[in-house]
């Protein structure tokens, strides 16, 4: 009976402990009624979360409906939003089912902290871990692609995936369950519905045993993906350096490893990138330093000794402001230090083009950090005539692809500094100077080692 092996996979694979408080994520449909169903019978403590994404006109609203007399039925806590959902895709740039997954689980999230639950059950069930194998499979997967659905996801659990849709329908019928019939599951203009209503129904003709071979499948794969994970996860150790809010792979000890599609598919997967990406970096790794590759959230600069990964923000594509207050500011792959002191007599500065020494004086704060753009100009150090930066990075012999890594400080729209490479005449230090504003570019990745 599905109330028992419910019961004893929750103990099995120890899902819970005594005294959790669990907040189900219903949508009205069989699946998550019946695991409400279930909650209930086992008298676990629990509340009901719903989501209403505004993707069904009427029936959406229905559904909410629904769930809502569902918790009062159960006296249970009932938690409620909605989304527009495809005005949030416009915003994230991505699908409206990715932008809805990852609108519910932010939520539910902040439902479980703010409120203090133990963990977040969803109902997806063994019929979603196929599903959810053969995309990744589609998508060009890792090992742990193979298995699908976690079990437990941090505070996420998924205590159905031992069932078929095929039980779950039948112990809804057998007592007497009422639940929301969704009318775009039938429609096939998602992969998954592809999937589960024309692919699947043809890999049964082939065996009729199939969704079962499955479960086999899970459990044959469960100890080499834990010996790989530990594999793995000795590697990060090695290859995987954080400094600040960025990650450097060193490209000589990446290349001693055997299998590198599999090594940097698991090193970067969690950044957005994808197999086809993965080898496009594996083919730059013995070219020139400058190559970029990016994913939807991150990008990766190829230097002469690291595969340097960040994140993508607002800042790395606009403008920073820099004070005059001693700090580390970050743009893109840059990280600029900077600090403030008084002038001594004697003092001597280094000739080095990763420090700009400039007169605090003539500065207007706060200061600009941006890309370089057609039209800017600057007074180069020793000189007294204007001269386009454009007419600079090309007497520098600067290549087209590597110009747009290239970026200036500004005082007043004034360019002080062309980052890396040379201040300007007009904000150096001289004579009558009493204070400086330094500079120091560290890590010069985008600059000294990838443009000479």
């Amino acid at each position: 009976m599905l109330q028992n092996r419910f019961s004893q996979f929750i103990k099995k694979e120890k899902l819970l402990s005594p005294g959790n408080r669990v907040l189900l994520a219903v949508s009205g449909g069989v699946d998550s009624v019946v695991m409400a169903y279930l909650f209930h019978k086992q008298g676990i403590n629990f509340s009901i979360a719903h989501c209403n994404f505004k993707l069904r006109n009427k029936e959406s609203s229905i559904d909410e409906e629904f769930v809502r007399n569902l918790a009062k039925n159960f006296s249970t806590p009932f938690y409620y939003t909605s989304f527009n959902t495809k005005e949030e895709a416009k915003a994230f740039g991505d699908s409206v089912q990715m932008t809805a997954r990852k609108l519910r689980y932010d939520w539910l999230e902040t439902i479980r902290y703010d409120k203090g639950y133990d963990k977040i059950a969803t109902a997806h069930h063994h019929d979603d871990n196929i599903e959810t194998t053969i995309i990744n499979l589609l998508r060009g997967t890792g090992i742990y692609g193979l298995t699908g659905i976690p079990l437990i996801n941090d505070n996420i659990i998924r205590p159905l995936l031992f069932a078929s849709k095929e039980e779950i329908e039948f112990f809804a019928k057998k007592h007497n369950i009422k639940y929301r019939e969704d009318s775009s599951n039938k429609e096939n203009k998602y992969t998954r519905n592809i999937l589960r209503n024309k692919v699947i129904p043809v890999f049964e003709e082939i065996n009729p045993d199939f969704r079962n071979s499955f479960k086999q499948f899970y459990q044959n794969i469960k100890l080499p993906q834990e010996n790989f994970k530990e594999y793995i996860d000795n590697i990060k150790k090695k290859l995987l350096l954080k400094k600040n809010d960025r990650f450097f792979i060193p490209i000589n000890e990446l290349k001693k490893h055997n299998e590198l599609h599999t090594i940097l598919f698991e090193l970067l997967k969690k950044y957005g990138f994808n197999i086809q990406t993965i080898g496009d970096i594996i083919d730059s790794l013995d070219k020139q330093p400058g190559k970029e590759f990016h994913s939807k959230e991150y990008s990766i600069v190829k230097d002469r000794e690291n595969l340097i990964v960040y994140k993508i923000t607002k800042n790395n594509q606009r403008n920073i402001l820099i004070d005059n207050k001693t700090k580390t500011h970050n743009i893109g792959t840059i990280t600029l230090k900077t600090k403030t002191f008084e002038l001594q007599e004697k003092i001597k500065f280094p000739n080095d083009e990763n420090h700009a020494f400039l007169d605090y004086d003539k500065l207007k704060f706060p200061l600009t950090l941006r890309p370089w753009e057609e039209g800017d100009f600057f007074i180069p150090l020793g000189m007294v005539g204007k001269k386009k930066i454009s007419d600079f990075l090309i007497d520098k012999k600067i290549s087209l692809d590597k110009k747009k890594n290239v970026y200036v400080l500004c005082s007043d729209n004034n360019v002080v500094w062309i980052v890396g490479h040379r201040i300007d005449n007009r904000f150096k230090i001289d004579n009558s100077s009493k204070k400086c504003f330094n500079l120091f570019l560290q890590d010069n990745l985008c600059q000294t080692n990838v443009c000479k």
